[in-house]
């Protein structure tokens, strides 16, 4: 599956980070697999068409197991990446201004 990843985000996604494809009522953990630019994925003479209608210029490829059934092709999914380690420190950062520890 080939997550386009939205300019607007915390923080950048790396290769090995967790996501939740959702799908319906279905939310399925991965990891991404591959992290590519546009131009590496849409080469040719429709690049510039193509990257234009996208609002990203990132797209992670993300596998699902074999044992794990996937959305049907071409159906719409949901990613959503998890900010856990930005969450603790924000956290962290907000008991130690405020004496809380």
């Amino acid at each position: 599956m080939e997550w386009y990843i939205p300019n607007e985000r915390l923080i950048d996604p790396k290769v090995g980070d967790e996501v939740s494809v959702l799908f319906g009522n279905r939310r399925i953990p991965r990891k991404i697999a591959e992290i590519l630019p546009v131009s590496a994925v849409f080469a040719g003479a429709q690049q510039q068409l193509v990257a234009r209608d996208r609002r990203a210029t990132q797209i992670a490829r993300v596998r699902f197991d074999p044992d794990t059934s996937p959305p049907p092709l071409n159906s719409s999914v949901d990613v959503r990446m998890h900010y856990t380690e930005v969450s603790a420190r924000i956290a962290g950062a907000l008991v130690r201004m405020l004496g809380l520890y």
